[in-house]
C-alpha cells in the first residue's frame, strides 16, 4: 500500500511524469497506490475487469531501474495507464466485456499496448466495457460482464459507453491516463459523462491490431486522461504505421505547443438554440462559446451539409458487427450475451440486404467530399457533445427516453418553440462515419450542478493538432479541469 496523498490521484499525465523524473516518487509506489484504488474504488463502480498486478510491479521496477540510470523513454515513462478491455494483453485475459468470452486469454499484445509498453507505461488493469463496444445496440447500461459501470461523479448514474471503464478509471483517479475505443461514440461520450478529456484520432491512425474488430471501416483507438495536453503525448506514443493492420496510415503525428489564445482560428459552431432553452446542458454550452470569442477565434454559426449521416453510419455498423460476430451468431455461446437489444441487433444485421449497405457507403464516399468542402471554412467545428448528464444506470435506456419525451411534449404544450428551419446537427454521426477526429474537453456541469457537461470538437482528416490546440487554449482559460469527484477508498 502506498502513501502517497490523494491528490496524487488526479494529477495529469504530465505532472505525474515530472514528478517520478524529479524522484518525489517511484513508479512501484506510484503502480501501488492505483493499484489500490482500482481493486477498491474501482470493483465498488464496477470499472474494472481484470488487475494486472503482477506485470505492473514488474513494469513499474524495470521503470523505476532505467529512471534511476538517467534513461528517460519520454513523457509516458513510468505511469500507470489502464486499457480498455478489448485491446488483446499477451497472458492475461481479454473479455471484450460479454460472457461468451470471459475465458478468452491472447498470446500476443495488441499493437497499442506494445507501443505503450516499449514507452515505458505501466499496465495496471483491463477496464470494464459494454460487451462486444455495443454491437447490435443494447438497451441498458448492465450490458456488461461487469455490470454497469457507476460514475463517479454519482453512483447511481453511469459513465457511458462503450469505453465505460476507461472513462469513469480516469475521472475517479485510478489511472494515470486510459485507452478506449469509438465506432460511434464510445470515447466522446464517457468522456462527456466523467468529465474528462478524449480524442479519437483519425480513421486509421492508431493501429488496431490486436483489437476486436466491431466495424473494420469505423473503429479507432484514442487515448482519455484528465487533461487535453495529455492526450498528443499519449497520442505521439501509439500512433504511427503498423504492417499488422494494413488499414492503418502512415502519418506522422507532431504537437507544436499550444497558442496562447485562438486569435486567427476559424471555429464552426452549432447555435445554443438547437437546445430547448430549458436543456440542462445549455447554460454550459453558451458560457464555452462565451470563451471561445474571449479567445479571439472567428466563430461562425452553421450546420452540416445536410445528409443523413447516423442513417449511414448505423447500417454500416450494423452489417459489419454482424459479420464480425458471425461465428457467435451461430453458436450456442450466443445465448451468453446478456443483454436482449445485442441479440435482436446482431440478428438483425445479419439480415440487413447487401443493397442497403452497399448504398450506406455510397453515400458515405458521398458525405465525405462533401465534409471536406465545409472543411475549406473551418479548422474545426464543435458542438455540445451530449445534450442532457449522465443517463441512470439501473433503469433500461427505453424507459428514460420515454420519461423524457413525456416532459418535453408537456413543456412543447406550454410553451412552443418559435418555428425555426431544419438544421443537421449530427456532429458525432458524421465524424464517426466519415473517420473524422475530435476531441472531448469538460466544460462545466448540469444546470442543477450534479453532473459534467462536455463539448465535442471535430476536425477534418488528420487534423488533430487544430482540434487539440482549441481544447487546449478553452482548458487553459478556464478550471473545470481541475474539478474532480470526492471518493475513498
Amino acid at each position: 500500500m502506498s502513501s502517497l496523498p490523494p491528490e496524487t490521484a488526479f494529477l495529469s499525465v504530465r505532472e505525474l511524469g515530472e514528478r517520478l523524473r524529479r524522484r518525489e516518487f517511484t513508479s512501484l509506489q506510484l503502480t501501488e497506490f492505483y493499484l489500490s484504488r482500482l481493486s477498491t474504488i474501482g470493483q465498488r463502480l464496477n470499472l474494472v475487469a481484470t488487475l494486472t498486478p503482477d506485470l505492473a510491479r514488474q513494469q513499474a521496477r524495470a521503470a523505476d531501474e532505467e529512471l534511476r540510470r538517467g534513461r528517460v523513454r519520454g513523457p509516458l515513462h513510468g505511469i500507470p495507464y489502464g486499457a480498455k478491455d478489448l485491446l488483446d494483453t499477451a497472458g492475461i485475459r481479454t473479455t471484450w466485456g460479454c460472457p461468451a468470452f470471459a475465458d478468452r486469454v491472447p498470446s500476443d499484445d495488441a499493437t497499442v499496448v506494445r507501443r505503450l509498453r516499449e514507452a515505458g507505461a505501466v499496465l495496471v488493469a483491463k477496464l470494464a466495457m459494454i460487451e462486444l463496444a455495443g454491437a447490435g445496440n443494447y438497451q441498458s447500461a448492465a450490458a456488461s460482464l461487469t455490470g454497469p459501470a457507476r460514475n463517479p461523479w454519482d453512483p447511481k448514474r453511469w459513465t457511458g459507453g462503450s469505453s465505460s471503464g476507461p472513462g469513469g478509471a480516469v475521472a475517479a483517479g485510478l489511472v494515470g491516463f486510459a485507452i478506449g475505443s469509438e465506432t460511434w461514440g464510445s470515447i466522446i461520450n464517457p468522456s462527456t459523462y466523467c468529465g474528462i478529456a478524449g480524442l479519437r484520432p483519425t480513421y486509421g491512425r492508431v493501429s488496431r491490431a490486436g483489437a476486436m474488430a466491431l466495424s473494420w471501416t469505423m473503429d479507432k483507438i484514442g487515448p482519455m486522461a484528465r487533461r487535453v495536453e495529455d492526450l498528443p503525448l499519449i497520442l505521439k506514443a501509439i500512433s504511427g504505421a503498423d504492417p499488422r493492420d494494413p488499414s492503418c496510415l502512415n502519418a506522422a503525428f507532431a504537437y507544436p505547443p499550444t497558442p496562447h489564445n485562438l486569435h486567427g482560428y476559424r471555429v464552426g459552431y452549432f447555435p445554443a438554440d438547437h437546445l430547448p432553452p430549458d436543456s440542462p446542458v445549455r447554460p454550459a454550452y453558451e458560457q464555452a462559446l462565451t470563451v471561445f470569442r474571449r479567445l479571439g477565434a472567428t466563430m461562425t454559426s452553421t450546420s452540416l451539409p445536410d445528409l443523413p449521416y447516423g442513417d449511414a453510419a448505423e447500417t454500416i455498423v450494423d452489417v459489419e458487427g454482424a459479420s464480425a460476430f458471425e461465428n457467435l451468431l451461430h453458436s450456442p455461446d450466443f445465448r451468453k450475451i446478456k443483454d436482449q437489444g445485442q441479440r435482436v441487433g446482431l440478428y438483425a444485421g445479419a439480415q440487413t440486404h447487401g443493397v442497403a449497405y452497399l448504398r450506406s457507403c455510397k453515400l458515405r464516399r458521398i458525405a465525405q467530399e462533401a465534409m471536406l468542402g465545409y472543411y475549406r471554412q473551418f479548422d474545426v467545428v464543435l458542438n455540445i457533445a451530449e445534450d442532457s448528464g449522465a443517463p441512470l444506470a439501473d433503469v433500461p435506456f427505453k424507459q428514460q427516453e420515454q420519461a423524457a419525451r413525456r416532459r418535453h411534449a408537456a413543456r412543447r404544450a406550454a410553451a412552443p418553440p418559435p418555428a425555426a428551419a431544419a438544421r443537421n446537427y449530427q456532429l458525432s454521426g458524421a465524424g464517426n462515419l466519415l473517420g473524422f477526429p475530435a476531441v472531448a474537453v469538460s466544460i462545466g456541469f448540469t444546470a442543477d450542478g450534479h453532473m459534467p457537461v462536455g463539448l465535442e470538437i471535430m476536425a477534418a482528416p488528420l487534423a488533430e493538432t487544430g482540434a487539440l490546440h482549441v481544447a487546449a487554449a478553452y482548458e487553459n482559460a478556464t478550471d473545470w479541469h481541475r474539478q474532480h469527484p470526492e471518493l475513498t477508498a
